[in-house]
């Protein structure tokens, strides 16, 4: 088959040549994500190593400007549910990750926003097999990102926000060694300036709740905030107070 002769072929390409082809990898970035949603295995299995031999010949400080096509090309490959045969291979996201981490902890602020997104997507089109061994890698990175109140401006933060509550959505049980720092992470939030992220914190708040044996020590947490807040962010505390309540009481 073509596609996976082509695929193999440049594989070979990327393992052994010296040439410089930085001005294409851009499109071969979106060439090989896209092939990886192929139905036929031989195809995105070819796929997937030579995407994992072009991502080893780049230079770490060199792959962050590649985050932003690979976002693009991720959300409009497959569809939230249905897994990519590809990602879902073992080890599927293994030669992505790289990328990702690089725009999520060196990108620019569009970079980084991008990355926190793309995590989301890629959650939400691989089988929770494939994605389990690298839960940890995600989510580390992903709470450091949205802790970093100086640093991180609001598109970054609401971003991560969701990431996060999708991995709640999708791979519970796989998430839930990091409730402590979610919970912390996410009420801390509800305090931030932004409105846009405090609504994303509300969200995944409520997305936590709905897994939390016991509620009464967040929900004193909670009325602590609106007491203590201006009007706008003590609305986003009470907020999250009550979303979960209402879900529980349903």
């Amino acid at each position: 088959m073509r596609r996976a002769s082509a695929a193999s072929t440049f594989a070979t390409f990327c393992a052994n040549t010296d040439l410089d082809f930085s001005a294409y990898r851009v499109d071969w970035i979106r060439h090989l994500v896209t092939l990886l949603d192929d139905r036929e295995k031989i195809v995105h299995e070819a796929a997937w190593r030579a995407l994992d031999e072009f991502v080893k010949s780049i230079d770490k400080d060199e792959m962050d400007v590649l985050m932003v096509p690979l976002r693009r090309t991720i959300e409009s490959t497959g569809a939230p549910g249905r897994f990519v045969p590809g990602l879902s291979l073992d080890k599927g996201i293994a030669p992505i990750l790289p990328i990702i981490l690089a725009g999520l902890t060196g990108g620019n602020n569009e970079q980084r926003e991008h990355a926190a997104y793309s995590i989301a997507d890629i959650v939400e089109r691989t089988s929770e097999a494939s994605i389990r061994p690298y839960t940890t890698q995600l989510t580390g990175p992903l709470i450091r990102v949205i802790t970093q109140a100086t640093t991180s401006p609001p598109p970054v933060k609401g971003g991560t926000l969701y990431a996060l509550a999708v991995m709640l959505e999708r791979i519970l049980l796989f998430v839930k060694p990091f409730f402590p720092q979610l919970q912390r992470t996410f009420v801390k939030s509800l305090t931030d300036t932004s409105l846009s992220v405090r609504l994303r914190a509300v969200a995944a708040l409520t997305v936590l709740m709905k897994h939390q044996p016991r509620v009464d020590p967040l929900i004193s947490e909670l009325v602590g905030e609106i007491q203590s807040n201006e009007e706008a962010v003590a609305a986003s505390a009470l907020a999250g107070a009550t979303a979960p309540t209402n879900r529980m009481t349903g």
